[in-house]
């Protein structure tokens, strides 16, 4: 019983190792270069995401998901930057750091989704490579570039334009 191998078929490699056509589902792994961290840098990054979250060892943290877009051999690498709320030197870091962003207070930490639907955040990211672990990145910090709300959100749709068009009302 032994003397054939289980569940192989020599005419499967074939197609496996030969993955060319880019509309095929293996063309992705097969063009891929199996780089998993960034070289450290400054990279311009979309802001993805921003959500509570507890650690592993149970800390409660505000968790930020960025995407790379610059430089483009790096593009739509994630990366994660944690800030620990469990004492208030950390949570003091971490309302430093996350007031450009418009959180600055539970309430707006608690707030899903962040960023909003139409809301597009870009930041440049300093990027760095763990000295402990050489595979892995950390976000050393992260400044505001732009942030732009889509004016066609329900809120800017019902927002009621001052009476002679330009801000601060009567002129």
């Amino acid at each position: 019983m032994l003397d054939k191998p289980l569940n192989f078929n020599p005419g499967d490699l074939g197609a496996f190792d030969s993955a060319a056509d880019p509309g095929e589902a293996l063309a992705a792994f097969d063009s891929a270069s199996g780089v998993t961290v960034l070289p450290a840098g400054w990279y311009t990054c979309r802001l993805e995401s921003g959500e509570l979250h507890t650690t592993k060892a149970g800390k409660l943290a505000y968790r930020l998901r960025f995407t790379v877009v610059e430089p483009a051999e790096h593009a739509a690498f994630s990366l994660w930057r944690y800030f620990t709320l469990a004492d208030p030197a950390n949570a003091n870091r971490a309302k430093a750091a996350l007031a450009s962003l418009g959180l600055r207070s539970g309430a707006d930490l608690r707030r899903a989704p962040f960023p909003e639907a139409g809301r597009v955040i870009v930041c440049n990211v300093l990027v760095g490579v763990q000295k402990d672990d050489p595979t892995r990145n950390d976000v050393m910090r992260f400044t505001v570039t732009s942030d732009e709300r889509d004016n066609s959100t329900a809120a800017a749709r019902f927002a009621v334009p001052s009476e002679s068009g330009t801000e601060g009302g009567n002129t």
